[in-house]
């Protein structure tokens, strides 16, 4: 059989034995110069890992940004507020009266003072002015109200809301106040505002199910301060936002979760005044009855892709959604630990001194995005395909051989006192002979996968002393092998649509150099219906590019 789908991306139907698909840590890449059907039209490329860059407060990086010029990005981690220049020194330059929560911050250079950051934490506004390295909290004098939780930048005026209201506010043009008269009402609708972006230099107010958009008309009545802004006439959408935080700048547009009377939470962009879903049924049957008002979101580019990272908190572990632009395919970017997955560290982003940087939801730890890089801070990734059902015509299928194309000879280089011969354990210890006579006999009883015939055939030791066998046993040291020396495909199906599972069954994807290697497992069984699953856990990069089966069906 041909590739049968195996290459794909995440589709979990709301009930599995529809379809359970999965995609996590795998990104696509489609090739536009083949046709439907060829070898590898579609791949699954691993997704980047990270590299610590900033050690901050051991707390939650709650925002960051790019200053305007390049040269700054400000940071907000946990109540501190840092600055950090190109040789990625981190200065504190101010502090928050909240530790936690997500923050919005923007910038303008026109002030009379020179670039200025602008944050919003919720309850108050504060500034950073760079020259004078001068931090401040704007008084309540300052502007028609306080706190505010949105804010960003046109036309030089700092824009933001209050909180829970439906009101919006700008700053004086240039400069960091307000005047308190400088406001506006969103009361197209009688929904609450809950986020604004600006997107081609007009504003966007989303509020819970509605949306309009003003625009910049000035100040019209000579020698009386009145509010720039005014709603452009047709721009009404029947559709608002579900999580604030989740509107993030995308293409030649933005992204957010969205909702709207019927309560329903998509994924959408807006294009022009309309809204554009980009969410399939299976990234929203996951949003189901769930709560979404935290989400996060933010974008960044690599290799010619742009992806939209979006993590809900509260979901399960917690769960990153990820959007690819150039394919229109969604897949799952999780962190893995004590067997489980969780959502991505990463929590909030900007591209700075070249580097598209993240911070962590917890830790105070700023990495950089590393797509030649296999892991997470030196922590595993667990990459994992889930292929579509196999059934024919639910007659019995006898599954005598699975062949995976990876991209062979990825292994690492490292192995201490061993030259890369013959014998592995799966935990990834190389088998080391001190001399041969008679037979095999290990001290810890694991598994050994050879390379004899087809690279498959599995060797089971006893725990036995050597001293038993009057010295003709072979004796054998474990040593532990860097890992990624010898990359392992982990395989296991489901028989029952994806309800119980086999053990993993391991073969190598290739180590260095060994090109022609073939990830191939044999004597597979049988099923009425039958899902595949292979996962990689070893730190290299591990591409599949195709699948192949043979099978023959027998009778009902």
């Amino acid at each position: 059989m041909p590739d049968f789908g195996f290459v794909g991306t995440s589709y979990e139907a709301p009930s599995i034995y529809q379809d359970a698909q999965e995609c996590i840590n795998f990104y696509a890449e489609i090739d536009p110069t083949k046709q439907p059907g060829q070898r590898g039209i579609v791949a699954l490329y691993p997704t980047p890992g990270l590299v610590k860059q900033l050690q901050l407060n051991s707390a939650e990086v709650r925002g960051m940004r790019a200053l305007s010029g390049g040269d700054w990005l400000v940071v907000v981690c946990g109540n501190t507020v840092y600055s950090v220049n190109l040789l990625m020194v981190s200065t504190v330059i101010g502090t928050l009266t909240t530790s936690s929560g997500p923050v919005s911050i923007s910038d303008n250079v026109t002030t009379s003072a020179g670039l200025t950051a602008y944050i919003v934490d919720g309850p108050n506004r504060y500034t950073w002015v760079a020259s004078t390295n001068t931090f401040a909290t704007l008084p309540a004098s300052d502007g028609p109200w306080q706190g505010a939780s949105i804010v960003d930048v046109v036309d030089n005026y700092n824009i933001y809301n209050e909180p829970d209201t439906q009101n919006w506010a700008c700053t004086n043009l240039g400069s960091s106040l307000s005047t308190q008269a400088l406001y506006g009402v969103k009361d197209g609708s009688p929904d609450n505002l809950i986020s604004l972006i600006v997107d081609r230099r007009q504003v966007y107010l989303l509020g819970e199910v509605t949306s309009e958009v003003w625009t910049d008309v000035g100040n019209v009545i000579t020698g009386i301060t009145t509010f720039p802004f005014q709603r452009v006439p047709g721009t009404s959408m029947q559709s608002g936002c579900a999580a604030p935080f989740s509107v993030a700048r995308f293409s030649d547009s933005f992204v957010f979760v969205a909702k709207d009377t019927r309560g329903n939470s998509t994924i959408e962009s807006i294009v022009g005044y309309s809204f554009k879903r980009l969410s399939t049924h299976a990234v929203e049957q996951t949003l189901v009855n769930q709560i979404v008002s935290d989400a996060v979101a933010y974008t960044y580019q690599i290799e010619g892709h742009e992806f939209y990272v979006c993590t809900f908190p509260s979901i399960g572990n917690g769960l990153t959604w990820v959007y690819d632009l150039s394919t229109s395919a969604w897949h799952k970017w999780l962190s893995f630990s004590d067997g489980e997955y969780y959502r991505h560290r990463s929590n909030c982003g900007a591209y700075f001194n070249n580097m598209y940087l993240v911070g962590d939801y917890e830790n105070g730890k700023v990495y950089s995005i590393e797509n030649a890089i296999y892991t997470e801070d030196g922590t595993t990734i667990r990459r994992l395909r889930r292929a579509p059902h196999l059934v024919a015509d639910f007659q019995r299928e006898y599954f005598d051989e699975l062949q995976i194309q990876f991209q062979p000879g990825v292994g690492l280089n490292g192995y201490p006192g061993y030259d890369g011969e013959d014998l592995a354990t799966e935990s990834g210890n190389i088998i080391v002979a001190e001399f041969v006579q008679g037979y095999l006999t290990t001290q810890s009883g694991d598994q050994l996968v050879t390379e004899a015939n087809d690279g498959n055939e599995a060797l089971v030791t006893q725990v036995q002393p050597a001293e038993d066998y009057n010295g003709y046993a072979l004796e054998t040291e474990a040593y532990e092998a860097t890992p990624g020396y010898d990359p392992q495909a982990m395989l296991r199906w489901s028989n029952d649509g994806g309800s119980t599972w086999s053990n993993e069954h391991w073969t190598s994807i290739g180590r260095i150099g060994r090109y022609t290697n073939r990830a191939i497992w044999r004597r597979l069984g049988f099923a009425r219906d039958r899902i595949f699953e292979v996962a990689i856990s070893a730190p290299v990069k591990a591409v599949i590019i195709s699948a192949n089966l043979k099978s023959s069906v027998g009778e009902n």
